[in-house]
């Protein structure tokens, strides 16, 4: 069968146009998952569709709001809830002071690999402690030297996302590990006001 020149370009460019139009679909469509989760258009947020959970990156993409939506980096050193009680150092000197170096209190003790400073709390116990060893560390120092609870939180959640990231964009772990960190930080959040206290000696915290 015999083709006129004529009709082939007209098929040539309504080829065209179709490929275009599916391109441009494309580019505007939301993203597919082709794994447990992934990446939003700003390659910072992350959507785990399993449990339909958005993490929302800080202005400085440097990690996640809390799930309550504070941002960790905004909180400033001596910062505490609303109505919770005060702490025992002038928050005026807290602003830049290291928790290594807190008038009143006592250093902490150094931190030991292989002991165990996350307290497996009754709200949810979970298999990424062996991740959090070191953060769950910083955060009893941080309660001890009173510098301030919702500090102290914010950042306990800042970390443990940081030691959640290890795990790659498409490891089922990493998106476990999120959801369990939200577990731990409402804990924190909710629970810790009864373990907020000066600390007393330099063999806290010992870790077990």
């Amino acid at each position: 069968m015999c083709v006129s020149v004529g009709r082939i370009a007209a098929l040539v460019v309504a080829a065209l146009v179709v490929a275009a139009t599916a391109m441009v679909a494309v580019s505007v469509s939301p993203l597919v998952p082709t794994a447990s989760a992934y990446y939003l258009s700003n390659a910072c947020d992350e959507y785990d569709p399993q449990r339909a959970i958005y993490y929302q990156c800080v202005p400085d993409r440097s990690t996640f709001y809390t799930p309550d939506g504070v941002n960790p980096n905004a909180v400033w050193q001596g910062t505490e809830y609303t109505a919770s009680r005060t702490s025992t150092i002038d928050p005026l000197d807290t602003v830049s002071v290291n928790i290594y170096d807190v008038p009143g209190i006592p250093p902490p003790a150094p931190y030991v690999a292989g002991r165990d400073y996350c307290s497996n709390p009754w709200y949810g116990n979970s298999t990424y402690e062996g991740k959090w060893q070191y953060t769950c560390y910083r955060h009893d120092v941080c309660y001890g030297s009173q510098l301030g609870r919702k500090f102290c939180d914010v950042n306990f959640w800042k970390n443990m996302i940081s030691d959640c990231k290890s795990f790659g964009w498409y490891n089922p772990d990493r998106y476990a590990c999120y959801v369990d960190a939200r577990t731990w930080y409402y804990g924190a959040r909710w629970f810790g006001a009864d373990h907020y206290k000066p600390r007393k000696s330099s063999f806290e915290p010992a870790g077990t």
